[in-house]
């Protein structure tokens, strides 16, 4: 499901290292697999932007690595990347917008606090007004069990 959060990092500088932790993490907690081993993200479409993080070497081998197929968001039209902006927005509305943060630490306390929100209990019109945790379950429901 597209509108899920499934990893987040929060950091100074947004390197390829930076850009590679949410998705380590995604397949950590959410894709049953382990960094590091080959595979567990095969037949996943990884939409990102054009920025420099996402299209060094480091980062589109380690996705490929995983099974990640990169899907790119057209070059000036960030609706293409619209799932991921509109979090993004979202989230600065709720926990960055007219705060104040002492340091990193706090700043990883308000989105590790936030996200969870968000995907069990933000109402999202293009999920039918299902949290993405609902929609996700809702979609896992339709597809024919494994033999």
């Amino acid at each position: 499901m597209s509108d899920l959060a499934l990893g987040w990092h929060v950091c100074k500088i947004g390197d390829r290292f930076a850009a590679w932790e949410p998705l380590a993490q995604a397949i950590a907690t959410t894709l049953g697999g382990v960094p590091g081993l080959p595979g567990a993200a095969r037949g996943i479409e990884l939409r990102h932007d054009h920025g420099s993080q996402y299209l060094t070497d480091y980062f589109q081998s380690t996705a490929r690595f995983h099974g990640f197929t990169p899907s790119f968001a057209l070059l000036g039209e960030p609706e293409t990347n619209g799932v991921v902006e509109r979090f993004h927005r979202t989230l600065k509305e709720q926990i960055i917008h007219g705060r104040s943060y002492k340091n990193l630490a706090q700043l990883r306390a308000a989105v590790a606090t936030f996200v969870p929100i968000y995907n069990h209990h933000w109402r999202l019109e293009k999920l039918r007004y299902q949290s993405p945790v609902e929609a996700r379950i809702a979609f896992q429901s339709t597809m024919p069990l494994a033999a």
